[in-house]
């Protein structure tokens, strides 16, 4: 048994999920779309607006009207079905290639993955309780 093989394997497998489908549908419908793209740039812009503004020690003034903005403009990425479906299908991909890496975490090591849920008291993971 070749680790490499199975890899590829794997990613084969993965690329043909109806997750991985979706998601490259759903990006090439944003492509295709202007105001799709200016949304998803705006957010992008706002979000290193936002690091900037925490990172240079800006007031809680400035911050927080960043973070309006910043919600804001994610209602709208949220409302406009475009980008909804893109960030839904992005979720949905991302929670798979997630569960996938867990498994094999699993399979390896015979422990569990660190989850949030699981080790919110230590912060560091469930190894290091």
């Amino acid at each position: 048994m070749d680790i490499i093989e199975k890899a590829r394997e794997l990613g084969l497998l993965i690329a043909e999920s109806e997750e991985m489908q979706a998601y490259k549908n759903a990006e090439a419908a944003v492509e295709r779309d202007e105001k799709a793209k200016a949304l998803l740039n705006e957010y992008k812009m706002l979000q290193v607006e936002m690091v900037k503004a925490v990172k240079g020690k800006k007031g809680k003034d400035e911050v927080d009207s960043v973070r309006e903005r910043l919600l804001s403009k994610q209602q709208e990425l949220n409302e406009y079905a475009v980008t909804k479906k893109f960030i839904e299908s992005k979720n949905a991909f991302d929670n798979l290639i997630k569960t996938v890496n867990d498994v094999i975490i699993f399979s390896a090591t015979g422990e569990e993955p660190c989850s949030p849920s699981r080790c919110r008291s230590c912060g560091k993971g469930c190894s290091q309780k």
